[in-house]
């Protein structure tokens, strides 16, 4: 072949050695930006130590081979130090509207980008003709290595950080809402304000309410399309506290916790809120929560397919 000394190229992308060139390390960061970190900490009044828990959540968490520091984005990161505001800088330089059309015309479960398992050939298909989605997620910076499993070789693929999980989903919700982001947001900020009064009512009466306002017109009205939809909403209330989403069986549907409650939701599509609560109570998935010393809130509800939002719920405390 004419090209047959590129054959003898050595590929560096997932090598250990080259897996920090990119990227800001921890102890670079660390020792070479202390004062950076002093400047933010004072705008946004917190101790040096709080400061770099905000800029780890934020802007860490990139992997990129089996055995790699973490690494912090610099464009993120210096642009941070600059303006001394942990903002989503990244998600400025744009997101390509492909990426959403791919993930809805492959109709990919958003939930699965959580914990994605994938093996060293998943990096490298070609993009000439997608047919998975999570090539081009990791390619892009998405997605990135979150651990790696020796004996079947594969590796574990996640969100890296704060920044790029709620800027995506922001980023997404326009296309599976027909409804602007702010107006979503607007809805998260109000959820959340509800129950941090334990206004659990108010805060479902809500949900109903950002359910209906949906456009009767939307060409998917499946289940899991909803589903969708349930996981958008709370993965955004997650920027504020903290909040489970179901990603694994054995798990309610969603677990958010106050800082004097915990609120553990099930859903039934087309079924009871007595159903709901049963599963809660059968399936024991409040008890690991009952050793925390907050009231425990078990949330049953109803969602109706035919009105396509909530229906009846039943909330049982603890």
């Amino acid at each position: 072949s004419i090209f047959s000394e590129l054959n003898n190229l050595q590929n560096i992308s997932m090598s250990d050695d080259y897996s920090a060139i990119c990227g800001i390390t921890e102890q670079e960061l660390l020792s070479q930006m202390q004062p950076d970190i002093e400047r933010i900490a004072q705008a946004n009044n917190e101790t040096y130590e709080e400061a770099c828990r905000h800029l780890k959540r934020q802007y860490d968490g990139y992997h990129f081979s089996k055995i790699c520091e973490d690494i912090y984005n610099p464009f993120s990161l210096f642009n941070a130090f600059s303006q001394r505001d942990y903002k989503s800088f990244w998600f400025s330089t744009g997101t390509p509207t492909f990426l959403i059309e791919m993930l809805q015309r492959m109709d990919f479960s958003l939930t699965l980008l959580e914990k994605m398992e994938v093996k060293d050939e998943d990096f490298d298909k070609a993009t000439e003709v997608i047919t998975d989605p999570i090539p081009v997620l990791y390619q892009s910076g998405y997605l990135t290595i979150k651990g790696y499993e020796p004996l079947f070789r594969t590796y574990t693929l996640g969100y890296p950080n704060e920044e790029v999980k709620i800027g995506f989903i922001e980023t997404l919700i326009p296309s599976y809402l027909n409804q602007p982001t702010r107006e979503s947001n607007f809805y998260v900020v109000s959820f959340v304000r509800d129950l941090m009064k334990g206004d659990i009512e108010q805060c479902l009466l809500r949900t109903r309410s950002f359910f209906s306002s949906i456009p009767y017109d939307l060409e998917n009205n499946q289940e899991k399309h909803y589903q969708t939809i349930f996981y958008l909403l709370f993965r955004l209330m997650g920027q504020y506290v903290d909040v489970e989403v179901k990603n694994a069986i054995g798990r309610a549907d969603v677990v958010i916790k106050m800082p004097d409650a915990i609120y553990v939701f099930e859903f039934k599509v087309d079924g009871t809120p007595e159903e709901a609560l049963a599963q809660i109570n059968s399936k024991q998935y409040a008890i690991p929560y009952e050793v925390e010393h907050r009231k425990v809130v078990k949330v049953g509800v109803n969602f109706d397919s035919t009105t396509r939002t909530l229906g009846q719920w039943k909330i049982e405390y603890s």
